[in-house]
């Protein structure tokens, strides 16, 4: 059977979708074809001939009549506000001044009349385009989906939605078609039920109220502090497993009990006593806590007093949780197991040996040549451990300066020499706390740093420089070096004593000259690598070239590998052939070129050392260095006096002229400022 078809017209987009959803709602699309159209729409989507067309309203009839075909019936719709809608207008408090904004007048009284028809006991003043008057301290406005026509003095918008088809109207659209009794029934159920499931929503108050009460609940049991609430007539409202814990009342109901019953009388005592809005520190059962008590106040009313409380040593642990995490923030170990690449049997055993190491907290030394990848190494292994969670804090003992290097190891308190920082430092050894630290190069530690290592290892100990509190860590220590530690042990260059303490888990890494069977893999990998880091298409080795770096004795290890890959990157286009291999070409190797550069950094480092400002030169470098922006010279004089170097600024300007001179520094005219090259970042590197 064909449907009959009903065409809604209204003037703005948004009263046409407010109705076609009313229509899908009341489930019109299972009797009629619905279509819709604003009036701009007209022209050029033509009304077909059989279809009810309901206006929106009387003023837009005479707009539309000439685009409907000839005897149309037209039906104005009586329109109702969306009840559905108006739930956050029920929670305004009644009496309250409150816009009502619409696109006209009239319409801004209609839906006025219905809010008022509905019980809602507001004091409405209508607004609509031409009208400005309205009591200044309105800061709450209610409009049928106008917005933006709401001034711009009002801070809380409620939109209830555009005015849907009310009652009366889908009667008489169901008179039209002549629909039985039967059938207007049933839609006149459906449309009560529409309209009035706030009816329900409002029946849910009570369930709702009581699952809050259940999520408060949940949330104060998370609560890490002692929590009671006490009202105004000395009743326990809300309590949580912490504080029944800490007053000895675990598996007792209290709430609703009256607190001097229930709680140990002591206690008591301290909680009547405490000032309001201010934290204390009381003794209760040899133990030392922290309380803050505060009202409970409500709209105004008093309903009571909150008491947080917690002991005073788990405050001190949180306290240093936060500093460590704090300090800690990104000492982790990026690379595991499946970032290190071979297939040789040399790489496997190496592999297997590791991992089974990893599981232990024994203190492990890495033994390898330069380049092999003992940092990478030592990563995989801290992430295969039990303390993957935890950090991952790495020092090299060749980068550091003897100076510097206690207070980086150890951390120091505030004052302990000049230019230490307020508050002090927290060393590398108290930021593993829970992880792993690597100690690389450890063969270049000092006689003084060894001995300090030793009682750490010893005792897993340590002390601030300048201070003279015992802090306990817990660490795992892996070392690495690649010098001959039992060389140095025979020279009497390195302690005993600490080789041992180090040498328990020993494992020794194969150099690339050992496992040539992963160069293929190796190469492969890098040039990946490479090549999407400089957006570049990858290239191939010749059968010829492959052999070559076969053949190679690859002095520098992966290091040197990966230094011929970035080379070849920028050289080559397709194919590697030997010539482009420097090695084959008679000219200086990879590692006399890296020679060569250290030779000229210790000329450079010579040269200052006999016009006795070596220091000078470090400490403008470091500073100009640390600033992370051009530098003027009166920056680096403030910094320099603050740190207690006496130096003018023709001093200064001489010795800034050196640095640029020898290219460690870039010196800009004006207000440009100054920056350090990356020779000169190189120079602060070597000198360290």
């Amino acid at each position: 059977m064909e449907r009959n078809t009903i065409t809604f017209i209204t003037l703005h987009d948004h009263t046409l979708r407010a109705i076609i959803d009313q229509c899908y709602e009341l489930g019109m699309l299972e009797e009629f074809n619905i279509e819709g159209r604003t009036i701009a729409q007209l022209p050029y989507l033509p009304i077909t001939g059989s279809s009810l067309v309901v206006a929106s309203g009387d003023v837009i009839i005479p707009a539309i009549k000439p685009y409907l075909p000839k005897d149309s019936k037209i039906i104005t719709a009586q329109r109702t506000i969306n009840y559905t809608n108006i739930r956050n207008v029920l929670e305004i408090p009644r009496g309250m001044k409150v816009l009502l904004v619409n696109d006209g007048k009239e319409r801004a009284l209609e839906t006025i009349a219905l809010l008022q028809d509905a019980g809602i006991d507001l004091d409405f003043y209508p607004y609509y385009p031409g009208e400005t008057s309205y009591p200044q301290e309105v800061t709450i406005a209610v409009t049928p989906g106008e917005t933006k026509l709401v001034p711009p003095t009002i801070t809380k918008v409620i939109d209830i939605g555009s005015r849907v088809i009310d009652l009366a109207t889908w009667i008489e659209i169901y008179a039209h078609f002549k629909y039985g009794i039967l059938d207007l029934r049933k839609f006149t159920s459906r449309y009560v039920r529409s309209v009035f499931y706030i009816t329900k929503e409002l029946s849910n108050e009570i369930q709702k109220a009581n699952l809050l009460r259940n999520h408060l609940e949940a949330i104060v049991d998370r609560i890490e502090d002692g929590v009671l609430a006490i009202d105004e007539e000395d009743t326990i409202r809300i309590t949580n497993h912490k504080a029944l814990e800490i007053l000895h009342l675990q598996g007792r109901n209290i709430i609703d009990q009256k607190a001097a019953n229930c709680i140990h009388t002591h206690f008591y005592q301290i909680i009547c006593q405490l000032p309001y809005e201010r934290e204390e520190v009381m003794n209760w059962e040899s133990q030392t806590f922290f309380f803050r008590k505060t009202h409970i106040m409500i709209e105004g009313r008093n309903f009571g007093y909150l008491i947080l409380f917690r002991r005073a040593s788990e405050i001190n642990k949180l306290e240093h949780d936060y500093r460590r995490k704090l300090t800690s923030k990104g000492l982790f170990a990026k690379y595991t197991f499946n970032d290190l690449t071979g297939k040789s049997h040399p790489f496997k055993k190496l592999t297997n040996i590791s991992r089974k190491m990893a599981k232990s907290n024994t203190t492990i030394l890495l033994l390898g040549e330069t380049g092999t990848g003992k940092e990478l190494l030592a990563q995989a292994i801290h992430n295969a451990s039990p303390r993957k969670w935890e950090p991952f804090v790495g020092v090299n003992f060749a980068a550091i300066s003897e100076s510097l290097l206690e207070s980086e190891l150890f951390g120091y308190e505030e004052g302990a020499f000049t230019g230490a920082k307020k508050g002090g430092h927290i060393g590398l050894f108290e930021q593993a706390h829970k992880g792993t630290i690597f100690l690389d190069e450890i063969g270049d530690a000092s006689a003084g740093i060894q001995n300090r290592l030793l009682r750490v290892l010893q005792e897993r100990e340590i002390m601030k420089v300048g201070g003279n509190r015992i802090i306990p860590i817990d660490i795992r220590v892996i070392a690495a070096t690649n010098r001959n530690l039992v060389e140095m042990v025979r020279e009497g260059l390195f302690r005993a004593d600490l080789y041992y303490r180090l040498n328990v888990l020993p494992i020794h890494i194969p150099s690339l000259r050992e496992r040539k069977e992963d160069i293929p893999l190796l190469v492969q990998e890098f040039i990946n690598k490479i090549c999407n880091d400089l957006k570049r298409p990858v290239f191939q080795f010749s059968k010829e070239a492959m052999a070559d770096m076969l053949d190679y004795g690859w002095p520098g290890n992966i290091r040197e590998l990966e230094n011929v890959i970035q080379y070849l990157a920028h050289i080559v286009e397709d194919v590697v052939l030997p010539e482009h291999l420097l090695f084959k070409r008679g000219e200086k190797s990879y590692q006399e070129v890296a020679a060569a550069a250290s030779q000229e950094l210790e000329a450079l480092h010579q040269s200052y050392v006999r016009k006795g400002f070596i220091q000078e030169v470090k400490t403008i470098l470091l500073t100009i260095q640390q600033a992370r922006y051009a530098v003027g010279r009166n920056y680096v004089i403030s910094q320099m006096k603050a740190a207690g170097w006496n130096i003018t600024e023709q001093q200064l300007r001489y010795r800034m002229q050196l640095l640029k001179q020898d290219q460690l520094l870039e010196v800009g005219r004006g207000r440009q400022g100054s920056a350090v090259t990356k020779k000169g970042v190189e120079f602060l590197k070597y000198i360290q």
